[in-house]
């Protein structure tokens, strides 16, 4: 991991964002591109143009003011971050992807305004258009989460993925931050059927043997969720193996507004309380 790219509005939640991409920059050797994007006003009104053009120069000029003292109080905390800021003009969802382009970032970091709020500010909001549309990782950080380290990270679906290249972000993550990786698959008790419970088992066997030898270094745990409902039975087991990092993957068919409407992940969104890694298939 080599950039992370941080888009920020100044808010509380977008600053704790930050102060956690930081930390993460720093154990991991990576460059912080801190970004805000505005927009220029413009006018049909010949007579204004000067005027407009003015306040949007007093605009960028405060933006300037308020990322570089953003950045010098960032380095007094942590001297050894390595921090670019960033300033574009224009749509904010396309200036985040289009910057992430440019500056070739490996992750993208938002906050979220924490457990009470995520359902509200995940639907329509810029962290969830983000999710949906980027092809680059992505973590979102409630509001009241600090940085204590990734000691635990579970990967959490209901189906695993066969293909384990698409976690490469994750053991990335684990292998730089010594972090043991809990891979758990989802068997809903009350709709599973004893062929799915054999074929998630098999699932996990082919995991158990595999992660091990292709990524060295890792410690590996996994485990079968069993409940009657997705977000409880994950969220218990958060808090019971004092989990510091969810990962979930997200999939071309739309879905991260899926999650929303009707899925077994549609209430785990609403109560996480810790960092949320999603990750392209």
């Amino acid at each position: 991991m080599k950039k992370i790219l941080v888009p920020t509005d100044f808010s509380e939640n977008a600053t704790n964002a930050l102060d956690y991409a930081v930390n993460l920059g720093v154990k991991t050797n990576a460059e912080i591109v801190i970004l805000n994007v505005f927009t220029n006003i413009d006018t049909t009104f010949s007579s204004r143009k000067k005027l407009i053009n003015e306040y949007n120069a007093m605009l960028c000029r405060n933006i300037e003011e308020q990322l570089n003292e953003l950045q010098q109080r960032l380095l007094l905390k942590n001297a050894t971050a390595r921090l670019t800021v960033k300033i574009y003009n224009g749509e904010v969802h396309g200036s985040i992807l289009q910057c992430a382009a440019d500056e070739n970032a490996d992750l993208i970091v938002m906050g979220t305004r924490g457990a009470s709020g995520l359902k509200r500010i995940f639907i329509g909001s810029t962290t969830a258009n983000i999710i949906g549309n980027t092809t680059l990782p992505v973590l979102a950080i409630p509001q009241e989460v600090e940085w204590h380290g990734l000691e635990n990270i579970l990967f959490a679906s209901r189906h695993l993925e066969v293909d384990d290249n698409v976690l490469i972000p994750l053991f990335e993550l684990a292998s730089l931050n010594a972090s043991q990786v809990h891979v758990g698959v989802f068997t809903d008790t009350d709709d599973s059927d004893a062929a799915d419970y054999i074929e998630h088992g098999e699932l996990l066997n082919l995991y158990h043997q595999q992660l091990p030898a292709r990524n060295k270094g890792i410690q590996f745990k996994t485990v079968h969720l069993e409940g009657n409902e997705f977000d409880t039975t994950v969220q218990n087991y958060i808090k019971d193996s004092k989990i510091d990092m969810l990962v979930m993957t997200t999939h071309k068919r739309n879905f991260w507004e899926s999650i929303f409407n009707g899925s077994m992940t549609k209430e785990m969104a609403c109560h996480i309380n810790i960092p949320l890694l999603a990750i392209p298939v």
